[in-house]
């Protein structure tokens, strides 16, 4: 059952960016300028390929004729932050990968946070458009295989293979990184299940309690 849980902090980076980025137009780097140069750091990119192609749907498909481009969405779960020489001391943010040459193009979700001063640490989150943090992520697994039927008793291993965001239940309204996990939403996950292929419909519901999660199989 091991991969039922997202995998997080499984590989530790040190930052070793070996030149400043460019100054704003006062002689100041902003933080998006230093956050930018972490992202686009070389030795960052490597982890989080790495990093992508060890989530478990992945490894079950390992196409040697994959081509890897940046996804070009970043969800921040907790801010960025630099101390007075430029350096990350802190923050918490999803990235990923596109990948494409193997069938319909996949995309690979990564969590990577700054845990001590110039420090990444860096995993695999749910492939796919979850908007899920990776706490609500391994709590709605729980739920996803339980609609699905359960884990069958000659399967020893199972994935979530893919994610797609349906929408906001109330509003219809676009998806926003401000909005995100604030107002219901709908997703539909599948799941593979030692090859039989499950999709579930997961309703998500923030209150002040925390988020509720309701599975049930799509139709």
């Amino acid at each position: 059952m091991r991969n039922w849980v997202v995998l997080l902090v499984v590989l530790m980076v040190p930052w070793l960016a070996k030149a400043a980025p460019p100054a704003a137009a006062d002689g100041q780097v902003t933080t998006a300028q230093l956050f930018s140069a972490v992202l686009q750091d070389a030795g960052h990119r490597r982890e989080v390929v790495q990093a992508a192609l060890a989530t478990p749907v992945w490894r079950h498909i390992a196409c040697k004729a994959a081509r890897y481009t940046q996804a070009p969405e970043i969800g921040v779960y907790a801010p960025v932050k630099f101390d007075a020489t430029g350096a990350p001391i802190a923050g918490e943010w999803r990235e990923g990968i596109v990948v494409s040459g193997c069938g319909p193009a996949m995309r690979l979700n990564v969590l990577t946070k700054i845990t001590a001063p110039s420090t990444l640490a860096t995993g695999a989150l749910l492939p796919g458009e979850t908007i899920a943090d990776p706490d609500l992520q391994n709590a709605a697994q729980f739920y996803a295989l339980k609609a699905a039927g359960g884990l069958p008793k000659t399967c020893p291993e199972a994935y979530v293979a893919n994610t797609a965001f349906v929408g906001f239940a109330r509003t219809g309204q676009a998806l926003t990184p401000a909005s995100e996990n604030v107002t219901p939403w709908r997703e539909i996950w599948t799941l593979d299940l030692c090859r039989a292929v499950k999709r579930v419909t997961l309703d998500f519901v923030p209150s002040a309690q925390g988020v509720s999660v309701a599975a049930k199989l799509a139709g």
